[in-house]
């Protein structure tokens, strides 16, 4: 029916026709043009998760695959002494050690040999033991701490370069030092010089020993060798090679040295009892010895000139007249050896002159001695030993001195040469009070008791074979003397 407005008449409108769904064929909604753009953000979020949740538990999966199996062992590519321990257990490990070790513990030794000795140190002097907790332990650790992944890496990197580990070794090294003491006592021996000795009243007054080579072992070497085996488990046997000391003194060297230096031929002169005092010192030096750098004193030597010592009074000058002491007459023994120093080309440590010049050699040449302070004292300073050889024997019906001195060959032959200046004796006489009444009594009375007697001045010098020379050795002044003149005290009645 048309339909009615307020207006009017509308004519009705016509409508598109619609199309009517088939039968059973559901309406097809739409499309959103928005869907064909792909899932939303959140979709995207939750598939990573699901995907990183499926490779997390896959990499857990493989961890624990790969580590578990070692959780309660050594670590693959973990080896000691070259022995494979991987997969096995503490206990095991341990077992595995002991068999290694045991028999080579058991069975080291280090052998030393010299000639015909053998020294021989074994594991049970040194407790030689294998220590097996600081030996595994290091092993045991590796891949202990962290995580799954933690252990993983721990593996890969034992795949690249392994671990390997020697055995730990305890052992005594206060018993090696002790047993190297031992050895080197036993060894060890200084050297032995060659000797020489003076044998009195022998047709070959010298005996000569031969020299011998000396060892000594060098231990530090030697135990640095030792604890290398030790650490090793390797038995080692070893030739000793001492070290050779040589002597110091050869007996060709001796040899070479005893031979004549100087000789000094000397009548005694004086008393008779002068010339036995004399006699009597010179025998105290026969053989003596001295030593390179050694000195000599003719005091030290011949002792105290007493009657217990068999000297005897006789004559003697002193301060230019003779008197009589006990032991009169030795100084020509002093002045004998002191000439044969000399001419031996010895050093002086000690020397006096006399007051005045006397008879039995020349001026400047003699020594004098006193058993109350003046010495004669000389000193070897050779490198080898000297020897004195002294004889006194019967000629021209009286005695003589022969001296040799025994040493090395002297550079040459020398002589003694005095040059002498003489100094006017005074002309007025010394008047002496004799109050003891020794030469005069009464106060008229002059009695000389000396003569005057003039002064020198003596240069003395060492002259080579060609009259060259080589030092002067003294300078000596003897002061002249007055007449000496001794008068009474006593008056005439």
């Amino acid at each position: 029916m048309p339909t009615m407005t307020q207006a009017g008449y509308t004519p009705p409108q016509k409508s598109a026709p619609t199309r009517a769904n088939p039968p059973g064929k559901p309406k097809k909604p739409k499309k959103n043009r928005k869907q064909k753009k792909g899932i939303g953000a959140a979709g995207i979020v939750s598939l990573v998760i699901f995907l990183i949740a499926v490779l997390i538990g896959s990499c857990a999966l493989f961890l624990y695959a790969q580590t578990a199996p070692y959780s309660d062992t050594f670590l693959p590519g973990t080896t000691v002494s070259g022995y494979a321990l991987g997969g096995l257990t503490a206990q095991e490990g341990a077992a595995a050690l002991a068999m290694l070790t045991d028999d080579a513990v058991d069975a080291w030794q280090y052998t030393l040999t010299w000639g015909d000795q053998t020294y021989t140190l074994d594991s049970a002097a040194i407790s030689l033991s294998v220590d097996v907790t600081a030996t595994l332990d290091p092993l045991w650790q590796i891949g202990r701490d962290g995580n799954m992944l933690t252990r993983y890496l721990a593996m890969l990197s034992l795949r690249g370069d392994g671990r390997a580990e020697k055995p730990v070794l305890t052992y005594d090294m206060d018993a090696v030092d002790a047993f190297l003491a031992d050895m080197k006592a036993d060894i060890d021996c200084g050297s032995v010089d060659a000797t020489v000795a003076y044998v009195a009243g022998n047709s070959e007054p010298f005996r000569f020993t031969d020299e011998q080579a000396g060892r000594e072992l060098e231990t530090d070497a030697i135990r640095a060798r030792i604890e290398a085996s030790i650490l090793n488990l390797s038995p080692e046997t070893e030739a000793l090679k001492p070290k050779e000391i040589s002597p110091k003194v050869y007996r060709v060297e001796l040899e070479n040295a005893t031979v004549l230096r100087a000789r000094v031929i000397v009548p005694l002169s004086g008393s008779a009892a002068a010339q036995e005092n004399a006699a009597l010192a010179a025998v105290q030096f026969q053989g003596a010895r001295i030593e390179p750098g050694e000195s000599l004193s003719f005091n030290q030597t011949v002792g105290m000139r007493t009657e217990e010592s068999g000297y005897t009074a006789a004559e003697e000058p002193a301060y230019g007249q003779n008197i009589v002491g006990v032991g009169g007459g030795i100084c020509q023994v002093s002045t004998a050896l002191y000439r044969l120093a000399l001419l031996g080309g010895l050093e002086i440590a000690e020397r006096s002159a006399a007051v005045y010049p006397v008879d039995y050699c020349e001026i400047g040449q003699e020594a004098a001695v006193s058993d109350q302070g003046l010495d004669l004292v000389l000193t070897n300073n050779t490198d080898a030993p000297l020897f004195l050889v002294v004889r006194v024997y019967a000629e021209n019906d009286g005695q003589t001195m022969e001296w040799q001195l025994i040493g090395k060959e002297n550079e040459s032959r020398f002589s003694l040469v005095s040059e002498v200046e003489t100094i006017d004796a005074p002309e007025e006489p010394v008047y002496v009070r004799d109050s003891e009444g020794r030469y005069a009594t009464y106060a008229d009375e002059r009695i000389p008791v000396s003569e005057a007697r003039p002064g020198y001045r003596a240069t003395v010098s060492l002259v080579d074979e060609n009259g060259e020379t080589v030092r002067v050795v003294s300078e000596d002044t003897y002061d002249a003397m007055a007449q000496i003149v001794y008068v009474g005290v006593q008056q005439r009645n």
